[in-house]
């Protein structure tokens, strides 16, 4: 990356060596236009995940129950992410440095942890999706050969930044991504349905299986994702504070949720539906169903969006592993070690059979995700002074372990015992998220209310005015 020049009145030997701003906020003289930042935010699109979470929420509820849940959880995430945009294009801090007057110097590096293996997670899956296609199209060839080809060949791709040349790598390759899913769709069409049969499924979950309505289970599958709330803050706060109104709109807001999940997810349901009608949603299965649609050409889809998406799983999870790294040491490491070591680590876990785990893995990352907004947007709707100057993050003034950690952390055990544990009532265990996601908001309001702000509330005893962040 082209070495930035340092802003006015800052210490450019900090920003000098902290090249993605892991212990500094971002300086609005080093801001970045709307392209870059929308570019390398939206290469999140074309993560094969997305059509897999509308397949499984079809399969599971229904095709009807399914659409109803994406379109709420667009308008869900939509409203969230006003609030998150807000907070990282206004403060220009990460995800780490923006919660540790909440969690704490060091509970905020759960944060760090929590996004990194969220990510890594991620970027497992959609690599293992690649090497499957690449086997199931040739046919040929030991599994974990095309685990190190894959790995292998994204490793040039993955060292780009936010800010050199990862959005023009996305940039590039969306109209590709896009032109592909359409013609998946149309070639699936074509080729094997004719009708709208797959809108009337009901999914495989019997009525007396369900203690809410199908639509109900589904969004609740979907706060799985919860995790794109500290990622949205990541990035947003690489924009400029005069695109603000864009990106929550554009960037980070109902656009890119209407393509996200209700694109993504309504073709992921089409494909899966009518390619293989007799057989349950499975994560392979949406690779089959894209292949026997295209044959060659989806090979090359797949490869497309995996190469998108993968640049910013990896992006994110050597950032967030840096950040830990800072935060506990004096040692900086280049980037092409991280993103060595990042994907060693892929590589070996992709020889775990990511797939035989799967669901287990996003339940509890969602769960700890789900706790995570909970306790922030808590936080910010109850503390005018740091939505409006932002949060303490100087280590010299927080506490190790902040109040917040507690209200984080007990209501996630809550949840993973409620998923985990036999005989818990079905009511709770598919309702575990919703659970914790109340219980975070309720802990976090209660020990805010008894002890009052972390600092002295300057700002208050001065009598300005409570500003909203959601004004």
């Amino acid at each position: 990356m082209p070495a930035l020049p340092p802003p006015p009145n800052s210490d450019s030997r900090e920003i000098e060596s902290d090249e993605n701003f892991s212990t500094v906020a971002v300086p609005t003289t080093l801001r970045l236009g709307r392209w870059q930042v929308t570019m390398s935010f939206w290469s999140m699109l074309s993560a094969m995940v997305w059509l897999f979470y509308g397949a499984l929420a079809a399969s599971l509820y229904g095709t009807r129950d399914a659409i109803i849940a994406i379109v709420l959880s667009t308008v869900v995430f939509s409203l969230v992410n006003i609030v998150t945009t807000r907070l990282g294009v206004r403060h220009g801090l990460n995800s780490t440095l923006l919660t540790k007057t909440i969690f704490g110097r060091w509970g905020a590096f759960l944060t760090a942890l929590l996004i990194a293996a969220t990510v890594l997670y991620y970027a497992v899956f959609e690599s293992s999706t690649l090497a499957v296609a690449f086997q199931s199209y040739f046919g040929a060839g030991d599994i974990r050969i095309w685990y190190a080809a894959v790995v292998i060949a994204m490793l040039p791709l993955m060292l780009g930044s936010v800010q050199s040349w990862m959005a023009k790598l996305n940039g590039v390759l969306l109209p590709f991504y896009f032109v592909g899913l359409i013609a998946t769709v149309i070639a699936a069409h074509v080729k094997f349905g004719t009708d709208s049969s797959w809108l009337d499924f009901g999914g495989i979950v019997p009525s007396e299986g369900r203690s809410f309505p199908g639509w109900v289970l589904s969004a609740i599958l979907y706060t799985g994702i919860f995790i794109n709330m500290p990622a949205t803050v990541d990035f947003a706060r690489f924009a400029r504070k005069e695109d603000e109104r864009f990106h929550e709109v554009v960037t980070f807001g109902w656009v890119f949720y209407l393509v996200l999940f209700v694109v993504n997810g309504i073709a992921g349901i089409y494909l899966v539906q009518t390619v293989l009608p007799n057989e349950p949603a499975s994560e392979i299965g949406v690779v089959q169903a894209i292949l026997a649609s295209l044959g060659f050409v989806g090979l090359l889809f797949i490869v497309v969006s995996q190469t998108r998406v993968n640049s910013m799983n990896y992006y994110l999870s050597t950032t967030n592993f840096e950040r830990i790294l800072s935060g506990f040491t004096s040692v900086r490491l280049p980037r092409a070690v991280w993103v060595s070591g990042v994907a060693t680590v892929v590589f070996l876990m992709m020889l775990t059979d990511v797939f035989s785990y799967l669901q287990t893995a996003l339940n509890w990352q969602g769960v700890l995700a789900v706790g995570w907004v909970g306790v922030v947007l808590t936080h910010f709707a109850l503390d005018f002074r740091d939505r409006r100057r932002g949060p303490v993050h100087d280590d010299a003034r927080l506490p190790r372990i902040g109040r917040g950690l507690v209200a984080w952390i007990m209501p996630s055990l809550i949840g993973i015992l409620l998923l985990e544990i036999p005989g818990v009532p079905t009511v709770l265990t598919q309702s575990a998220q919703l659970v914790v996601l109340v219980l975070s908001v309720v802990l976090y309001a209660l020990t805010y209310r008894l002890s009052g702000p972390a600092r002295p509330d300057v700002a208050a005893s001065r009598g300005e005015a409570e500003p909203s962040i959601v004004s």
